[in-house]
C-alpha cells in the first residue's frame, strides 16, 4: 500500500466512525422530533407544528446522508459487502412504489408501473437494492417538471437478465456532464437550483451496488424531454 492509499485509508475509517457516532444522538432527535409533532407530548399548534415537521424532515435528510456517507468510506476502502439473497424485484419496486404515491402526487407527478410476466428471481441484497430503486425513482420525482410523468418498467430479457428502468420528463441532463454523471459529489447546475440540499452521492453508491450484484447501471437521454435509468441483474438459473 503507497502512503497515498494509506492516508486515504486512514481518512476513510476517521469518517466511518464519525458517521456511525453521529446515526445514535440523530436517531435519538429523530425519536423525540416525531413524538412532539405527533401531539404525544401534549396539544401543539399549527404553527409549532409546521416548525417540527420541517425540522424532522430534516433530521431524516441528515440521517440519509450519513448513511450515504457510511457507504460512501466502505465502498472506497473496498470493505463494502452485499447480504446476497434470490429476491423479487418486482416485489421490492411494487413496495418502494408504493411508498412514494403520495410524494409523487404532491408532486404533480404521475408515476405507471408496468411490468413483464414470469419475471424472474435475482441474487443480490434485498435491502440496498430498494436502496438503488428508492434512489432511482426519487430522483425522478424531485427533478420533474409540472404534469410530470414517470415510467417504471421491469422486463426479463429471455430469462437471463432482469432489467429494471425509470424514464421521467425531467429537466434532464446535457450532454457535457454525462461522464460526471456515476461520480461522487457529481450534480449538475439544474439539479442544485432544484435541491441545493443535495450531496450527489446517490448514483454513485447505486452504481457500486448493481455491480457488486453482478449487473450493469446505465441512462439515456429521452427523445422529447428527461431521463432514463436503468440497471440489469443476472437472473436466478432455475432448476430443472
Amino acid at each position: 500500500m503507497t502512503r497515498q492509499d494509506s492516508n486515504k485509508h486512514k481518512t476513510n475509517e476517521t469518517i466511518s466512525i464519525i458517521a456511525n457516532r453521529l446515526k445514535n444522538p440523530i436517531a435519538i432527535i429523530k425519536g423525540y422530533l416525531e413524538a412532539l409533532a405527533s401531539g404525544d407530548c401534549g396539544e401543539i399548534n399549527l404553527k409549532q407544528k409546521e416548525y417540527l415537521n420541517d425540522a424532522l424532515f430534516n433530521t431524516k435528510e441528515m440521517s440519509k446522508m450519513l448513511d450515504n456517507i457510511l457507504d460512501i468510506s466502505l465502498i472506497d476502502t473496498g470493505v463494502y459487502g452485499l447480504d446476497k439473497k434470490q429476491v423479487s424485484l418486482e416485489d421490492i419496486s411494487s413496495q418502494v412504489l408504493f411508498g412514494f404515491y403520495q410524494w409523487a402526487q404532491a408532486a404533480n407527478c404521475k408515476i405507471v408501473f408496468q411490468k413483464g410476466k414470469d419475471i424472474p428471481l435475482v441474487l443480490t441484497d434485498p435491502l440496498k437494492i430498494k436502496k438503488v430503486i428508492e434512489n432511482l425513482i426519487s430522483n425522478a420525482i424531485k427533478y420533474n417538471s409540472g404534469q410530470g410523468m414517470i415510467e417504471v418498467s421491469l422486463i426479463s430479457k429471455a430469462k437471463r437478465d432482469v432489467i429494471f428502468s425509470c424514464k421521467d420528463n425531467g429537466i434532464g441532463i446535457d450532454q457535457k456532464d454525462y461522464k460526471k454523471i456515476f461520480t461522487k459529489f457529481y450534480r449538475s447546475d439544474k439539479a442544485i437550483e432544484i435541491d441545493p440540499a443535495g450531496a450527489g452521492l446517490s448514483l454513485y453508491i447505486s452504481k457500486a451496488i448493481i455491480q457488486l450484484s453482478g449487473g450493469k447501471i446505465w441512462f439515456s437521454k429521452n427523445k422529447k424531454k428527461g431521463m432514463t435509468f436503468s440497471f440489469s441483474l443476472p437472473a436466478v438459473r432455475q432448476k430443472k
